[in-house]
């Protein structure tokens, strides 16, 4: 609960550093380092067994597309509330099971050891901080913990968010189906073989990559989900690091058809920047886009590339200061969490959307925020 915390003001304002000219700042290009699936029931698999390929449909002449999204809408497997509870373990999972491969030793005199990364967290942890400077209406909330030098952040739902999950409507539920129902229908489990679209969707199957950038100076290892990989081949069941690096890998996406020019530059100044946040942080160039009517019915696909989103998203936002924005949140993180040494101590970091301000406080001991557990802190780097 936020009353546990003291809550004081950072002096990191998002909307001030809105500046368009603002230099790109020093990144790496992601580099894969693992993957991981999740199961039906949230399991952890350390296999590309959900890994998918990119089949559009074939286009017959005088056959419009007519891709249906309400399709087994009914018979949906959503994903159980088990998975809001899952917090960071399955990238703990991933080190604790690759842990000699992420180690490195501090000197060659020194016996001591720690992850070879300053931060680690979720992709979408890392994007949502990233569309902060633009962001006025949502705010979030993010848990950090520093253990053996390296510091592990955790998205936490807002108060106002869980009371909008618990309010959605049926057509809200059907709007997020949509996105489900269009990668079963472009993704198969086989090149060779169509996708499956009459099964029921499943919504907690995941595929994850798991990545490491260097961001100023500051290491980030972190995982994201990845929709498919374009290949002629089957890769999944011999998938190596070292091939892995070589695979391209694609977004999927759903967006309304746009009918007037006020909804294209909210499009613009909206949803492009979270695509393009999301797909820059995991070397993603392609995305392919189902455009779809107010009935759900797709009649186009669209291929975008990650150049487009940018340059045609400029009137409204900069990837620059959304990169520098980035960076200088974790720069005050390090700051205010040097010297800690405990997985049970927890920094909170608030944003206030309607301020503009980012509020932190800090709590010791294990309490109902702690999310670092006792099996990894246990098992990690002995």
């Amino acid at each position: 609960m936020l009353e546990v915390y003291t809550m004081q003001q950072t002096n990191l304002n998002p909307v001030s550093t809105v500046d368009s000219t603002k230099e790109f700042p020093t990144i790496s290009q992601p580099k894969t380092i693992g993957f991981f699936s999740v199961g039906p029931d949230r399991e952890y698999i350390p296999s590309a067994e959900n890994l998918k390929y990119l089949r559009l449909p074939k286009s017959v002449p005088d056959k419009p597309l007519r891709i249906d999204l309400n399709e087994g809408f009914q018979i949906r497997k959503p994903k159980p509330d088990s998975a809001k509870h899952e917090r960071i373990d399955h990238l703990l999972r991933f080190i604790v099971e690759n842990e000699l491969h992420l180690r490195e030793r501090i000197s060659e005199a020194d016996h001591n050891k720690r992850l070879n990364c300053d931060f680690v967290c979720f992709r979408g942890l890392l994007r949502m901080v990233m569309c902060t400077p633009y962001e006025w209406k949502t705010g979030w909330i993010i848990l950090a913990s520093r253990y053996k030098k390296t510091i592990y952040l955790c998205a936490q739902d807002t108060p106002e968010k869980i009371a909008e999950e618990a309010n959605q409507t049926e057509q809200q539920k059907r709007f997020c189906y949509y996105g489900f129902k269009f990668e079963q229908h472009i993704l198969a489990d086989d090149p060779n073989s169509l996708p499956d679209t009459e099964s029921p969707v499943l919504e907690s199957e995941e595929f994850c990559v798991l990545f490491r950038t260097t961001l100023e100076r500051k290491r980030i290892m972190y995982g994201a989900e990845m929709d498919g990989i374009i290949s002629n081949e089957s890769v999944k069941n011999n998938l190596c690091v070292d091939h892995l690096q070589r695979l391209e890998f694609v977004e999927v996406k759903v967006k309304r058809t746009e009918t007037n020019q006020r909804q294209v530059d909210n499009f613009y100044r909206f949803k492009t920047r979270n695509w393009w946040c999301q797909s820059f942080l995991v070397n993603i160039q392609r995305l392919f886009v189902g455009l779809r009517n107010d009935g759900g019915f797709v009649d186009e696909i669209k291929e975008m590339s990650l150049k487009e989103l940018d340059r045609s998203s400029r009137q409204f936002w900069s990837a620059s200061v959304c990169t520098a924005f980035l960076s200088q949140f974790l720069d005050t993180v390090q700051l205010k969490m040097q010297g800690i040494n405990c997985p049970h101590t927890v920094y909170r970091f608030e944003y206030d959307a309607r301020s503009g301000n980012i509020l932190f406080g800090v709590q010791e001991g294990r309490n109902n925020d702690s999310f670092l557990p006792n099996w990894y802190c246990s098992t990690i780097l002995k």
